[in-house]
């Protein structure tokens, strides 16, 4: 999920519920910028311990086979290694979300290869449609036709039980009600299931600069992002607690980068910090919230489940202030 056109960030940021619709047919304020305070689902500094809460979280990868500038599969192979090997030693039962455009037209059999150790290790691939069409930006049919396109090699690899989950490029998933429900229709007649996002962040942004920088400055980069993603982590339970009046099984996003291989032990040794488990996305869906909470949230900005779920009940303003920023990065 790279680029500009990702989720409408940056310098708009604070604008994200800019051209929400609702039901009631109110018209939202833009997010208000400023301080979070503590609070008990929140570390008091990177790492630290907080009250004993068992959270769980399921991990979702997107933008497979790589998401970075590299080009040479090889390079793929290595850093998929690398995260791979982190999820087995820590136990997560990740789900990789494939864009096949990057495996080439006809597929290179090296750069398939990669989506191979995924399967080869245990780990559970997803549609993330071919070519990371925006469904606010193409025709309807086109984002159609892309969706089907983005299984091909997959059906090949995982002929006994298909691929399940679906994954919206830039959680864009319909501005208004009638384009939502038509792709919904879509994904049920094809056999898929939506991946929900409750935990978002701007991994892309320090990726980016980490992938920018010279190799001795690439430590420093991972390190401010894990303390960056602690930050993530914390705002995202205070925001379940507030609106859900608890802390629900979150759904983090992370993208198949070179940041998040080198990056991935210390990470999820923050989360565990935390409290946190590692369950299967399944699992995490399960979580009553996804089934009952209404979205209708039809603004611009691909954005969480949380905030959707909040705005659709009304909150404008100061519930979302605080979300914090990615330290580096365009």
């Amino acid at each position: 999920m790279l680029g500009a056109a990702r989720r409408v960030r940056g310098t708009v940021r604070w604008a994200l519920i800019v051209g929400f619709v609702c039901a009631c047919g109110s018209s939202p304020s833009s997010r208000l910028a400023g301080e979070r305070g503590a609070s008990s689902g929140e570390s008091a500094a990177p790492g630290s311990p907080g009250p004993r809460v068992d959270r769980r979280m399921a991990i979702t990868v997107d933008d497979l086979p790589f998401a970075g500038p590299a080009r040479d599969p090889a390079e793929w192979a290595r850093v998929t290694r690398a995260l791979l090997d982190c999820f087995v030693d820590r136990g997560v039962p990740a789900v990789g979300f494939v864009n096949e455009g990057k495996l080439g037209d006809p597929p290179h059999p090296r750069r398939v290869a990669v989506l191979q150790q995924w399967l080869d290790r245990g780990f559970e691939l997803g549609n993330h449609t071919r070519s990371h069409p925006s469904l606010h930006e193409v025709a309807f049919e086109r984002f159609a036709d892309d969706v089907r396109a983005g299984d091909r090699v997959l059906d090949r690899l995982v002929p006994d039980h298909g691929v399940r989950w679906f994954r919206h490029p830039f959680l864009h998933t319909g501005r208004d009600a009638e384009t939502r429900e038509r792709l919904d229709a879509l994904l049920r007649a094809e056999g898929y299931r939506v991946a929900p996002v409750t935990m978002d962040d701007q991994d892309y942004r320090v990726a980016a600069a980490y992938d920018a920088a010279e190799p001795e400055a690439r430590p420093a980069i991972a390190a401010a992002y894990v303390d960056y993603m602690d930050a993530v982590m914390g705002y995202w339970e205070d925001q379940s607690q507030a609106l859900l009046d608890r802390e629900m099984a979150q759904i983090l996003l992370i993208h198949a980068s070179a940041l998040n291989a080198a990056a991935c032990p210390a990470l999820l040794e923050r989360a565990e910090r935390r409290g946190y488990r590692f369950i299967a996305l399944e699992e995490a869906a399960a979580d009553p919230a996804y089934g009952s909470q209404r979205d209708e949230y039809y603004g611009a900005a691909g954005i969480s489940w949380l905030h959707r779920w909040a705005l659709t009940e009304g909150h404008r303003g100061e519930f979302f202030a605080g979300e914090p920023e990615a330290p580096v990065g365009p």
